[in-house]
């Protein structure tokens, strides 16, 4: 069965990149309201659910089982069959819950994820259902850019004078270049895999 799965921008990185064809393992936790176009995500899905425990052996959230598919849902630890709406997302907190099971898969599709944002006061604002996916052939980090993209390429032998460099926040930034930003901007927000997981023969 094809899951779809994001791998979002500040979460842990697989330990490869994700490319088209490649089996993958990762830990993986459910979503609930993933912010995708409805027909990207799952509808009344079937999966089991089993009470997860917390280092203090405490019930802390569920583990739910479709076929070869692990993944942890935080909200409830009640166990039993469930129907569920969402999709998957890597595990964004591996020095937490390093020891869930990990879900293997075959990568069938990439897409990046980028949400439309227009000028506001003082930062961006996002549009909303201002959402586009773009097909590409894996996850790595040079594929994860704005449109357009307004960084400049740092040259390698480049080195900060700490008597002139300035550090702004986002908002900082924002207000000194306001004039010369575009109007609208396509931002990345992370991935969207097709996770081919088998089922059990």
């Amino acid at each position: 069965m094809l899951w779809p799965v994001m791998l979002l921008n500040g979460c842990c990185p697989p330990d490869t990149i994700w490319a088209l064809g490649e089996r993958v393992e990762t830990r993986l936790s459910w979503l609930e309201d993933p912010d995708l176009p409805a027909d990207l995500v799952l509808h009344q899905v079937t999966v089991r659910a089993g009470t997860w425990l917390n280092a203090n052996g405490q019930p802390w959230a569920q583990m739910i089982e479709a076929g070869d598919l692990r993944a942890l849902r935080q909200g409830d630890h009640r166990s039993g069959d469930l129907v569920l709406d969402g999709c998957l997302i890597v595990d964004a907190y591996p020095a937490l819950t390093g020891y869930l099971p990990l879900t293997a898969g075959v990568v069938r599709r990439v897409r990046l994820i980028q949400d439309l944002h227009e000028q506001g006061t003082d930062d961006w604002v996002r549009r909303p259902g201002g959402v586009r996916l773009i097909d590409v052939p894996d996850a790595g980090p040079d594929r994860f850019r704005d449109d357009p993209d307004l960084s400049e390429p740092t040259p390698p032998d480049w080195e900060p004078d700490p008597d002139t460099m300035r550090i702004f926040s986002p908002e900082q930034y924002y207000a000194l270049a306001r004039d010369r930003l575009p109007a609208e901007q396509w931002q990345a927000r992370g991935f969207l895999i097709d996770l081919d997981v088998a089922d059990p023969a």
